[in-house]
C-alpha cells in the first residue's frame, strides 16, 4: 500500500488516512477516533489489537468508576493541585485515588483514575536548560512512577504483585513549572504524596516537628514493634495459664499486630488497598 494510501481501523472498521491513524504492535491499525477510547498516559502502538481491546473495556469501567465514585465526592474531599493552569492532580484520599489534570486527558472519551496503592515511587523531575539564556531550567514537574504489568518493570512480577499494579501505564509525568530557577513548584505535590505514604516532610515546619516527634512513618513502625510485643506476651501468658479465652483474644493481638506492621512495611499501601478495593466493588456492583 502507498504511504498516502487508507488503511482499515481495526476497531471501528472505517478508513483513515496517514495523519489520522497508528499502526499497532501487530501491524493493524487503530484511527484517531477510536485512539480516543485509550488512556491518555499510554502509546498505543506499543500493543497489539487485543490488548488495546482489553484496553478499551477497562477504560469504560473506569468511566464508570469516576463518574459514581469520584464525581460524587465533595469538594472538601479532594485536593486539586493545579499549574500552567492546565497541568496537575487531584488527590480523593477518602477513595484512596487520584486524577491527573494534563490537555491530553481532557481530549480522550472517558475519563481515569489511578489508585494510591499502584504508586512505586515518585520524584522530582528537571529539564536544565543547556547552553541557551534564560533560566535554570526549562522545566521542572513530579514524575510518578507505577507499579505496572507491562513493561521491564513487571519482569519478575508475581501474581499478587501484578493484579495489585496498573495494567499498562509505567509513568506519569506532572509538569509544575516552565522556565524556572528551583523546584519549589513541585513542593504541594510532593507533599502530599509524602504524607499519603508517612514518608519525610519536604516542608521546613515539618522537618522541625519531624525531628522531634518524628515521621508519620517512624511512629507506625514503633507502634507496630509495641503493639507486636505486647501481643507476644499476652500469649505466652495464656499459654502459661491455660486460659483458652486469653489465649483467642492474644491471638486476634497478634494478627492485628501483623497487619500493622504489613502497613508500616508497605507504606501504607495494604490500607489503601482496602480502601480502593471496597469503592471499585461499590461501583462496579461486584
Amino acid at each position: 500500500m502507498g504511504l498516502f494510501s487508507k488503511e482499515k481501523c481495526e476497531f471501528c472498521g472505517k478508513e483513515a488516512g496517514m495523519l489520522a491513524r497508528k499502526k499497532l504492535r501487530d501491524k493493524n491499525y487503530i484511527c484517531k477516533d477510536c485512539e480516543k477510547n485509550c488512556s491518555a498516559f499510554i502509546d498505543a502502538t506499543k500493543f497489539d489489537t487485543e490488548f488495546i481491546k482489553n484496553h478499551m473495556e477497562y477504560m469504560k469501567k473506569q468511566d464508570e468508576l469516576y463518574k459514581k465514585e469520584f464525581e460524587t465526592l465533595d469538594k472538601k474531599s479532594k485536593e486539586r493541585i493545579v499549574h500552567e493552569g492546565y497541568f496537575g492532580i487531584v488527590f480523593a484520599d477518602e477513595i484512596a485515588m487520584f486524577e491527573v489534570i494534563d490537555p491530553k486527558a481532557e481530549k480522550k472519551n472517558y475519563k481515569e483514575l489511578f489508585r494510591y496503592d499502584q504508586i512505586k515511587d515518585y520524584e522530582v523531575y528537571k529539564k536544565e536548560n543547556i547552553g541557551q539564556e534564560g533560566k535554570k531550567y526549562l522545566e521542572v514537574g513530579v514524575k510518578i512512577k507505577m507499579n505496572c504489568q507491562v513493561g521491564i518493570n513487571a519482569v519478575g512480577m508475581s501474581d499478587i504483585e501484578k493484579k495489585l499494579s496498573h495494567p499498562c501505564v509505567e509513568e506519569i509525568d506532572i509538569l509544575c513549572a516552565r522556565n524556572t530557577d528551583t523546584t519549589s513548584d513541585t513542593s504541594l505535590i510532593i507533599g502530599h504524596l509524602n504524607k499519603i505514604f508517612g514518608r519525610a516532610s519536604n516542608t521546613v515546619f515539618g522537618s522541625i516537628k519531624e525531628s522531634i516527634i518524628g515521621t508519620e512513618h517512624e511512629r507506625q513502625g514503633y507502634k507496630a514493634g509495641a503493639d507486636a510485643l505486647k501481643a507476644l506476651g499476652s500469649f505466652a501468658k495464656a499459654k502459661m495459664s491455660g486460659n483458652e479465652e486469653d489465649e483467642a483474644r492474644a491471638q486476634e493481638d497478634i494478627k492485628a499486630a501483623a497487619e500493622s506492621g504489613m502497613g508500616y512495611l508497605s507504606e501504607n499501601r495494604t490500607k489503601y488497598t482496602e480502601i480502593a478495593n471496597e469503592v471499585e466493588k461499590r461501583a462496579w456492583g461486584e
